[in-house]
């Protein structure tokens, strides 16, 4: 029973940590690490990482342990992330319109290159690491971090989704990335000539499609 207890403490505890960000995803997790926040010894401790990794948790690394993995979002919360974000940056183009910020558009540009390339080779680790770049600098000239941190966490969650995957082996996935690489691109665009309106109604489109395509929601 005493071992009971103690396996339960220590999964609640990196449990909690990882819930609540403390420890967030790529956080490398040791059973040294656990056992002198917990003063107990490790059996209790791999026990529960055991079964975090069986609930999606942690995942385990080959010669490193455990790393806090990345957190999936479910279709409808996906959804409803995506209708927080749309408004948001709704916000943000009026911000860029009234203040006239300039967003690094030759930074855009050469990101989108890559991608074109990563997408053309059907490289799915290097389109998706080129496509979070992309948020990153749109995002860029925003005051508000909460707008970053749920655009680029969401990104980052879905990403996550197809983390094992380094190809585009499937046709129509291929062809959905190709249909999004264009959006990107017509939206850049816009960006450029300061259409803010115009690219209110593009990214509008935008999201809906994203939210049609069961392709692109996380599981």
């Amino acid at each position: 029973m005493a071992e009971d207890k103690l396996f339960k403490k220590a999964y609640s505890y990196i449990k909690e940590k990882i819930d609540g960000n403390a420890w967030p995803p790529g956080t490398k997790i040791t059973e040294q690490i656990v056992s002198e926040a917990l003063f107990m010894s490790r059996t209790p401790i791999r026990k529960a990482l055991l079964l975090l990794e069986d609930e999606g948790w942690v995942a385990s690394v080959t010669y490193k342990g455990y790393v806090v993995a990345e957190k999936k979002i479910s279709n409808e919360g996906l959804i409803e992330r995506l209708d927080l974000i749309h408004g948001l940056v709704g916000n943000y183009l009026v911000y860029l319109k009234e203040n006239d910020v300039c967003i690094d558009i030759a930074k855009l540009e050469g990101i989108l290159e890559k991608q074109e390339g990563y997408l053309k080779y059907r490289d799915a680790a290097g389109y998706f690491e080129q496509e979070y770049k992309l948020y990153e600098t749109f995002v860029d000239k925003s005051e508000n971090q909460y707008f970053k941190t749920v655009l680029l966490s969401t990104a980052q969650a879905v990403h996550g989704t197809y983390s094992d995957d380094s190809a585009f082996q499937d046709e129509e996935r291929y062809q959905s990335e190709s249909t999004l690489l264009g959006v990107y691109q017509q939206a850049v665009t816009l960006l450029k000539t300061k259409s803010y309106d115009e690219l209110g109604q593009h990214l509008s489109v935008f999201f809906e499609m994203i939210k049609e395509s069961s392709d692109l929601l996380a599981k």
